[in-house]
């Protein structure tokens, strides 16, 4: 986490000695960062194009809907208008970064552990991933500047500004006590898709570990605990393992979607 945000932690928690005010305004610090943050690094990427800003801008409005869904009872709901708008943006973002990874990360590894294999097809492969790379930025850059992308950001800006004047409405338990229960039902959540674990359930699991991952951290940020940490440690872990299954099932996805690449395909889907 940023100094910074754990300098304001430090200063709120000394003007706020309530355990549930400190909680409280956290949640609204870290749903206020990660929006900002998402759209400064979105606006840096218009500029550079590299490929790691992109990612951490994804972090950050991961981070923004994991926390807007793990705390969603408590909040208010929020607007609507224009809500496509970001839908669109974020699909885009995701089609760019699987052409990323695979041109800068996935291809390269596995052509350095197959260099002899389907020669006459590689360099066809990665000219065509590369132009639709290009098609790609073009793509999101040109939606990243729509005037409607510019309002959707502002809308939740406002939203979030409104939170202040929002108390903490916790029914029959505390803070700690509600989020407890809201870390179960996501882990059984979580479980429930590991069994049979196919590719769509896997991917639908790691997108519940990065919403398990945000609320932990968010709960962490505010109070340490030492079994809510090893969890944590321990869902970065499983992200890392499925995070490469996940990167070489997009790949072979990207390859079979080129319709020209049959035995490529076939020593990709050996390999796996």
């Amino acid at each position: 986490m940023p100094h910074s945000t754990r300098a304001k932690s430090r200063a709120v928690q000394n003007l706020l000695p309530n355990p549930e005010q400190q909680a409280w305004w956290f949640v609204k610090h870290l749903l206020r960062t990660s929006l900002q943050d998402t759209r400064s690094l979105l606006l840096t990427w218009t500029h550079t194009r590299q490929t790691e800003t992109l990612h951490q801008a994804r972090v950050a409005w991961r981070r923004q809907k994991s926390l807007l869904k793990f705390y969603r009872p408590l909040l208010p709901e929020p607007p609507q208008r224009h809500n496509d708008a970001l839908q669109t943006l974020w699909r885009l973002t995701g089609q760019l970064r699987n052409l990323d990874v695979a041109l800068e990360c996935t291809l390269p590894a596995w052509r350095h552990a197959h260099p002899d294999a389907c020669t006459h097809e590689w360099a066809g492969l990665v000219q065509q991933l590369h132009q639709d790379r290009q098609l790609a930025r073009h793509a999101l850059a040109k939606e990243i500047a729509r005037p409607r992308t510019a309002a959707r950001f502002q809308q939740l800006r406002t939203w979030m500004k409104r939170l202040d004047s929002v108390t903490l409405k916790v029914r029959r338990k505390s803070f700690e006590q509600w989020a407890q229960h809201r870390l179960r039902r996501l882990h059984q959540k979580i479980k429930s898709q590991q069994h049979p674990f196919t590719p769509e359930r896997q991917h639908r699991c790691r997108i519940l570990l990065k919403q398990e991952r945000h609320a932990l951290e968010s709960l962490l940020a505010n109070h340490p605990d030492k079994k809510r940490r090893a969890r944590l440690k321990r869902n970065r872990k499983k992200q890392i393992v499925w995070g490469h299954d996940q990167d070489m099932q997009t790949a072979l996805e990207l390859i079979e979607g080129l319709g020209h690449c049959p035995e490529l395909t076939k020593a990709w889907r050996a390999s796996m």
